[in-house]
């Protein structure tokens, strides 16, 4: 049975602060806009049940309640005000009920936040919705929360290799070094290659773009990040972490907020390699590359950088 359903059908069987918790989520999450009308009632059943009716028509939701009031059965108002009132709705005028009720709207919604202060499920569920809030403010998704502590580091207009070294080594258990290439080879697209011909739409020609080649050099174009490892016993965790890369690539790109290039290395000594073997594993088996060392012994103390791909 769903909420609408059940408090129409069983409103007695409703608490005040249970009822107006549930109706306050299923509002917000409703795609049209509802309003909630809190209304005193004047003429209750008998019963102490806090809820005596609920209804929800045309975009309305009608709460009719039995709480002490401004006007109702356990309302503040003197009696003469109160017997004026039940003479008026035994004639079918409901002008002075309507605008006590104005008032008691203000009262329920004070009573109510009052009421849940108190509640732990309602801390909770304003604790996320607050933690939410904060997350779009800080321009992080839901699977971002981890960079929460950072977001003050985003949202800065200028961005520094220093201050990515820090949030890098703060987030992770490794060093890091943050470099920028000075020159990269780079292949020139299509539409800027050098088109021979003696017609206007051809750049043949000296001192119009005439390119020998079809590569250029890029200057600092490039982010080289390296993570610095201290012992064998880091190189082999890294080495067998397939998601650390790809961590510290999101991270990057969460700072830069671009579309700059980045490549991940391991910078450690060759001392903490060892000798390629023949394995069936993968992982320790001797691979093309700079992850395999033929003799690690001769120049130990040498430092090596190892591609993580990500």
């Amino acid at each position: 049975m769903t909420l609408v359903s059940d408090l129409t059908k069983n409103p007695q069987e409703w608490e005040f602060a249970q009822a107006m918790r549930q109706l306050s989520a299923f509002i917000a999450e409703h795609p049209r806009k509802i309003r909630l009308d809190l209304k005193a009632e004047a003429m209750p059943a008998g019963d102490a049940n806090e809820i005596q009716y609920f209804s929800l028509k045309n975009n309305v939701a009608k709460l009719r309640l039995t709480k002490p009031a401004l006007a109702g059965v356990q309302g503040v108002i003197p009696n003469y005000l109160y017997e004026e009132l039940l003479s008026a709705l035994h004639k079918e005028d409901h002008a002075l009920k309507d605008f006590l009720d104005v008032f008691n709207q203000r009262h329920y919604e004070i009573l109510y936040h009052v009421t849940m202060k108190r509640s732990q499920i309602f801390d909770k569920e304003i604790s996320k919705k607050r933690s939410e809030l904060l997350f779009q403010i800080s321009s992080l998704k839901s699977s971002h929360q981890q960079y929460f502590q950072y977001s003050t580091l985003f949202n800065q207009h200028s961005r520094h290799l220093p201050t990515l070294k820090r949030i890098l080594t703060d987030f992770f258990p490794f060093t890091f070094s943050v470099e920028t290439r000075h020159s990269a080879r780079q292949k020139l697209p299509q539409d800027s290659l050098t088109r021979l011909g003696v017609s206007s739409e051809f750049n043949s020609q000296l001192g119009q773009g005439f390119l020998i080649g079809n590569t250029c050099s890029v200057q600092f174009n490039r982010i080289d990040i390296f993570i610095i490892l201290e012992s064998r016993k880091e190189y082999q965790q890294v080495a067998n972490d397939d998601r650390l890369a790809q961590q510290v690539r999101e991270l990057t790109q969460h700072y830069l907020r671009d579309n700059t290039p980045i490549s991940i290395y391991m910078r450690l000594k060759r001392a903490y390699l060892s000798q390629p073997v023949l394995s069936s594993n993968y992982r320790n088996s001797a691979r093309l590359g700079e992850a395999s060392c033929l003799a690690p012994e001769r120049n130990p103390a040498g430092i090596v950088n190892i591609l993580l791909n990500s």
